[in-house]
């Protein structure tokens, strides 16, 4: 009978750190103001819209995930270029979850609030907001199903553009 009380009493007190956990969920964020200067070099734009982003978290490090355009392949690439992009240490509270991230220009500090899942893609030292998206989570299978049906939307708009050329 201790045994089961003892056992019990582990689940209980082990489960309750990860209640808030973000441990294996991602989320998919969209531009809701964005500066094309400050879009990664990776992310597709057509017409000069920022496609969406996704973001996955696991073992304590962020990855980013891209909508990329690689010849006439719509596809989701993590970190294209892994020598400036590895998976970076994150740091979260009850309010927010904060990440820095380098692209080939730029180091940029980014906050998430995790009530209203509004992203902020700000200079290094905060001072100036360059990108907001507003974000959805997923968990982490969800995740990555819908950063595929994303990419296969793009290829779609993409595939169905030269049908209306004449040559």
């Amino acid at each position: 009978m201790k045994k089961i009380i003892l056992i019990t009493l582990f689940l209980l007190i082990k489960s309750f750190p990860s209640l808030g956990s973000v441990d294996g969920k991602g989320i998919v964020c969209e531009c809701l103001d964005c500066k094309l200067d400050h879009i990664d070099p990776s992310s597709y734009t057509p017409n000069n819209k920022p496609t969406e982003i996704g973001f996955h978290f696991k073992i304590n490090k962020v990855a980013i995930y891209y909508i990329s355009k690689i010849g006439d392949d719509i596809k989701v690439s993590e970190n294209n270029q892994t020598t400036l992009r590895k998976k970076k240490r994150f740091s979260s509270d009850e309010n927010k979850i904060k990440w820095t991230y380098r692209d080939s220009l730029n180091i940029y500090a980014y906050e998430l609030d995790r009530k209203t899942l509004n992203l902020s893609k700000m200079n290094i030292i905060k001072t100036k907001t360059h990108n907001l998206r507003m974000c959805e989570a997923f968990s982490e299978i969800d995740f990555f199903k819908n950063m595929n049906q994303l990419s296969e939307k793009y290829q779609n708009s993409y595939n169905n553009k030269p049908k209306k050329n004449k040559i």
